[in-house]
């Protein structure tokens, strides 16, 4: 069973012509945030065609729909992700219900074999690219400064922010995206991913599983405006080596402002204004986050939570 959306209806072409007709079925609705619904109607499929193995071609939507349905009941995975999510190399699944996101962790969802292919991504619009580049950057962030971080998930960590950090830089001086560009931030989305199975996330990704489950907003977008804002958060209660770590990832001595220049720089949107989120949504979306916080290393308080959003609809970093 193939999970692939019909923009990748070639890619399952050359999949049939080599297994034959008879041993491939492909489910082709993907949508993101894996509602219920959804997961309802590919696990129907499913009973009906009976598959040996799921195979995901796409991005993180589709990804974490074949892994909706491994969690529901086992079944072998194959991941091929066509863009940076690094959902691939996570245990993590999310199904999304009634304004609502549920998360959690379990082994079977975790894709037995994983392939990465540059030629697939090499068609991704540009600005696709750079967004979904910056939501590997978020893993790789809060991996940095989790609660339950150790030294090999840290360095790694570092080691993926300086490769994805290159790779937008090449994007931010080219018009199209280019085998080196592609290859830096795959190298960097697989050990965001692998760091993200590793470590707990914290106040970043609670606030992005929010305003995307409870108010609709497109994820990579959501991740790639809040990174500065949700560091800027937690920034004062950072020790010294790990803001180290960040200086030396970013190669700047204000990592909160370097993350935004970085996405701006490759055309990316850079506050919550601009990318649809509503001004007098920002009291209930802070209610929501604090309700079911994370561990964090910042106190989570809706004061604060409230304030970090502003600066983040408006684009200011303090």
């Amino acid at each position: 069973m193939v999970i692939a959306t019909k923009r990748l209806a070639g890619q399952v072409d050359h999949l049939t012509a080599a297994l034959g007709a008879r041993r491939v079925i492909q489910f082709s609705n993907v949508i993101q945030q894996v509602p219920d619904t959804l997961v309802k109607e590919a696990a129907a499929f499913r009973e009906e065609h009976h598959p040996d193995i799921l195979v995901a071609i796409g991005g993180g939507s589709a990804i974490g729909l074949a892994k909706a349905l491994a969690l529901a009941k086992y079944i072998p995975q194959i991941a091929i992700p066509t863009t940076f999510s690094g959902s691939e190399q996570t245990n993590i699944y999310g199904i999304s219900s009634e304004g609502a996101k549920r998360t959690g962790r379990d082994d079977k969802v975790l894709p037995g074999i994983v392939i990465y292919d540059p030629d697939l991504i090499q068609t991704m619009p540009k600005h696709l690219a750079v967004t979904s580049a910056m939501n590997a950057m978020a893993h790789l962030m809060e991996a940095i400064y989790s609660p339950s971080e150790n030294p090999v998930t840290r360095n790694n960590a570092i080691l993926g922010m300086d490769a994805i950090k290159g790779g937008i830089k090449e994007l931010s001086a080219t018009d199209g995206l280019t085998e080196s560009a592609i290859e830096k931030i795959l190298f960097g989305s697989f050990l965001a991913g692998k760091c993200l199975c590793e470590v707990e996330m914290s106040l970043h990704h609670k606030t992005a599983h929010v305003l995307g489950g409870s108010f609709g907003m497109e994820h990579s977008s959501v991740h790639t405006v809040l990174q500065p804002y949700v560091l800027a958060y937690q920034w004062p209660h950072l020790s010294s080596a790990i803001q180290s770590d960040f200086k030396l990832a970013l190669d700047s001595e204000h990592p909160p402002k370097a993350l935004k220049e970085l996405a701006e720089n490759a055309g990316a949107k850079t506050n919550l204004k601009s990318i649809g989120f509503k001004e007098e949504d920002i009291g209930k979306a802070a209610e929501i986050i604090e309700s079911k916080p994370y561990a964090n290393v910042a106190p989570i308080t809706k004061e604060g939570l409230v304030k970090m959003l502003t600066n983040a609809y408006h684009g200011k970093i303090d």
